[in-house]
């Protein structure tokens, strides 16, 4: 998928190159630049196999797709709102953009998009033959997605993937186990999960036990980031909000070669290190930084953090701030 920063363009040239690429990468027949003047268009893109992740900050934008493209390869495009003003309308189902909430465009099917501009909110971009559905299920599911009882916990999933690769590299691969690794591929994790999402909110009842057993690994993850700081945070209270066994938990776990107690002292360690060395950090003390990451004994997260970082967590929390506070 094309990059485009207009930065590097003169500002009477940004304006064409944005309506190219959103010609480009969202297949529309007609773009409009609300204000050609102050206009600006920065797009990242990660590729996670056949998924793309894709973080879009512009100014305000009208486009529309007039017609079934049947030159492009079918997509949906599932979007985690943001607090900008923008609504979306196909088939006559008008959806107003609303912060935290996924909505869900069939990118090749006639639509138009309106917004006042884009601050850095974050899609993902997956083409049909990877989800497995019937066209149907696929249109019946957009209008109810919200009503989804995954919309929540994919939500979560778009803001996991979001923060850890919007995280400097040498803070990422300093975590044993990432987000990507747990689930083996990211966008394979996304791809069970958004199976999942679309098929429960289409009522799709046969595909959706069959991708709700798919998305078990993803949805798990999320369950695990969301309540580390979760004292009680157990394998059975893990296998209990899945309605699974603790032994199905381990098996599941162990075929993508994630061990979990090791994985929650891991983002748990990373968590407090973060917060330590954050400007909130400096004023707290190094036992309620760990009790509040989930750790019982301060004695014994202050020998993971050695084991792990090489120095105390007293120590880091002097040397980051001798170099001053990280926001």
């Amino acid at each position: 998928m094309p990059v485009l920063d207009t930065d590097a363009l003169a500002p009477h040239e940004r304006s064409e190159a944005i309506v190219t690429h959103m010609r480009e990468v969202a297949y529309a027949s007609h773009v409009v630049v609300l204000d050609p003047a102050t206009a600006f268009m920065r797009t990242d893109v990660h590729t996670l196999g056949d998924v793309r992740l894709v973080r879009l900050h512009r100014s305000g934008l009208h486009m529309e797709v007039t017609r079934e493209r049947d030159d492009v390869v079918p997509a949906v495009a599932l979007t985690l709102g943001t607090a900008a003003r923008a609504h979306w309308e196909q088939f006559g189902h008008v959806v107003r953009q609303r912060r935290g909430v996924v909505e869900m465009m069939e990118l090749h099917r006639p639509h138009t998009s309106n917004s006042e501009g884009n601050p850095g909110g974050w899609s993902l971009t997956i083409p049909l033959t990877a989800l497995r559905l019937p066209a149907q299920t696929v249109t019946r599911a957009r209008p109810a997605l919200a009503r989804s009882p995954l919309q929540a916990v994919y939500a979560q999933h778009l803001r996991a993937l979001t923060r850890r690769l919007a995280e400097p590299a040498t803070d990422r691969t300093g975590h044993a186990l990432t987000v990507g690794q747990l689930s083996a591929a990211p966008g394979l994790a996304s791809t069970a999960l958004t199976r999942a999402l679309l098929s429960t909110a289409a009522g799709d009842q046969r595909t959706a036990r069959e991708a709700l057993r798919e998305s078990l690994l993803p949805r798990v993850e999320v369950f695990v980031l969301r309540h580390l700081r979760d004292p009680g945070l157990s394998p059975s209270t893990i296998a209990a909000a899945h309605h699974i066994s603790v032994r199905l938990l381990y098996l599941v776990l162990a075929e993508a070669g994630v061990p979990l107690e090791q994985w929650v002292i891991e983002e748990r360690l990373a968590g407090a290190h973060r917060e330590l060395g954050s400007a909130a950090g400096r004023r707290r003390s190094v036992t309620a930084v760990a009790m509040g990451w989930g750790f019982a004994s301060p004695a014994h997260f202050s020998r993971r953090f050695l084991r792990r970082y090489g120095m105390t967590p007293q120590e880091w929390q002097r040397l980051a701030h001798s170099h001053g506070p990280r926001t």
